[in-house]
């Protein structure tokens, strides 16, 4: 009986203690909240409780991405946990992810309320430049005025963007 709590303790402190080295852990699958969302777009399930972000993302594959061995595909109501990042040192891969080449930070979605935002993807499912940086859309390029989403700098606020608050 003893050396059984003993081994529970132990996994229980080895859990806890890797929760706390990750600062910003993606990749566990997570639940979108939405029975079918499409298979052609990217969508992003918030808040999503499966996630310590509260951020859930689902991205199709990239036209003409050769998907790595083992890849596999997502039930339609399935997505991974993402969490917003600056560089793809942010983002920090739980064991359990079905992710198999790691996660790169870049932009996913130009509209909605998370147009805009960088958040960690899935590298199985977007074809990566030469240096290995995703680019930023140009429906996401601030000094671009008919660009209108609010997530951008100088929107929210600002007269010229009455719809950003």
């Amino acid at each position: 009986m003893a050396r059984s709590t003993t081994s529970f303790g132990l996994v229980a402190l080895l859990v806890v203690g890797f929760t706390a080295a990750c600062d910003n852990p993606v990749g566990r699958i997570c639940d979108l909240g939405v029975e079918n969302p499409g298979m052609t777009e990217a969508v992003m399930g918030s808040p999503s409780l499966d996630c310590q972000s509260k951020l859930c993302l689902k991205i199709p594959v990239a036209l003409g991405k050769d998907t790595p061995e083992g890849f596999r595909t997502l039930a339609a109501n399935r997505g991974m946990c993402t969490a917003t990042c600056e560089d793809e040192s942010d983002c920090d891969k739980v064991p359990e992810s079905p992710c198999i080449t790691g996660f790169t930070c870049g932009i996913p979605l130009v509209v909605g309320p998370f147009c805009c935002e960088k958040v960690c993807i899935c590298k199985d499912y977007v074809i990566l430049p030469e240096d290995g940086t995703l680019d930023t859309p140009d429906a996401c390029l601030a000094d671009n005025a008919a660009n209108a989403c609010c997530n951008l700098a100088g929107r929210p606020g600002n007269p010229a963007y009455p719809n950003c608050p």
